[in-house]
């Protein structure tokens, strides 16, 4: 139970799942751009979604899941189990499991920064703003064309 404690508490759950989000919002709503995931997005279904997504994939989320992360690290407090409080190597092993995946992503954005040519603002444009252009010649059907289906065949809409 020792074990699963600080496992629980450092990887599985907190910190990093939070992290996590928060790195995945700012790189699908400022890397990747948010207009341009929009569109992908009618791509697949055929029509926009809400307006409000924008404002939570670029400002809501990032914002929340940052401050709390800070607000976590601000108000650490060791884990204990059943009044047990775990030595500092076990606090050093959870820190390491939790970077053991999150550090993978800010690592491998100083190693693409640091290998890509040119001067630093340019290196960052490019990153940061790919070209990417997807030519499709068929546009998905409108949602409400696609036929529902129960078990007893297609439901006519």
């Amino acid at each position: 139970m020792y074990v699963y404690t600080i496992f629980d508490t450092y990887s599985a759950s907190g910190i990093g799942l939070l992290m996590l989000i928060f790195f995945e919002c700012i790189a699908i709503g400022w890397s990747y751009g948010v207009n341009r995931f929009y569109e992908n997005l009618r791509d697949m279904f055929g029509y926009y979604p809400c307006f409000l997504w924008k404002i939570c994939w670029t400002v809501t989320t990032p914002l929340i899941t940052g401050g709390v992360v800070m607000f976590n690290i601000l108000t650490y407090v060791p884990v204990q189990y059943v009044g047990y409080e775990f030595p500092t190597w076990a606090h050093v092993i959870g820190v390491m499991m939790a970077l053991s995946s999150i550090g993978m992503i800010p690592t491998y954005m100083v190693y693409k920064i640091a290998v890509t040519k040119g001067p630093i603002l340019q290196r960052l444009k490019i990153l940061f703003r790919p070209d990417v252009t997807i030519v499709r010649g068929d546009a998905p059907p409108p949602y409400s064309s696609i036929p529902r289906t129960t078990s007893a065949g297609v439901v006519p809409l």
